[in-house]
């Protein structure tokens, strides 16, 4: 990756809506070259252009990130079981004696508890929850 590009993906990145010719404007290239690697960097490193989201504007208050444990064969059920469910933001295989790291999205407390609750009722699985409190950065990583 050359360095125009890293620094034009960390304006990418900064949660705004990309602007081709106000990047080529702060980084001092012409707007068809910032254009040209525009392109080249969604060709070759980006996945999905994806908006992240202030769940709290939205009425959503109780954000959580869990730490799921689940044993042998009753992984591959709890993450089918997972990925249906419309609360689940984002799902990570980890290691360290936990099966996934889940993060999950509700509009109040009673209902993370209540999710919880009926997941740990269909699976022997064990749940650690860390509430979000307030998110300081989100998505700031670019490869040097």
């Amino acid at each position: 990756m050359q360095p125009k590009e890293k620094e034009i993906i960390k304006h990418l990145r900064n949660g705004k809506r990309a602007n081709i010719s106000a990047i080529a404007r702060q980084i001092g290239l012409p707007i068809s070259t910032v254009n040209d690697c525009v392109r080249r960097i969604e060709k070759n490193y980006v996945i999905k252009r994806a908006s992240l989201i202030d769940y709290t504007k939205m009425g959503y208050f109780a954000n959580a990130i869990l730490a799921i444990k689940s044993e042998g064969n009753n992984k591959a059920h709890v993450l089918e079981y997972l990925k249906t469910q419309n609360c689940i933001n984002s799902i990570f295989h980890v290691n360290s004696g936990f099966s996934f790291l889940v993060e999950v999205v509700f509009k109040e407390n009673f209902e993370l508890i209540s999710w919880m609750d009926e997941i740990k009722s269909k699976f022997e699985i064990e749940i650690i929850p860390f509430q979000v409190l307030k998110v300081e950065e989100k998505e700031i990583f670019v490869p040097v």
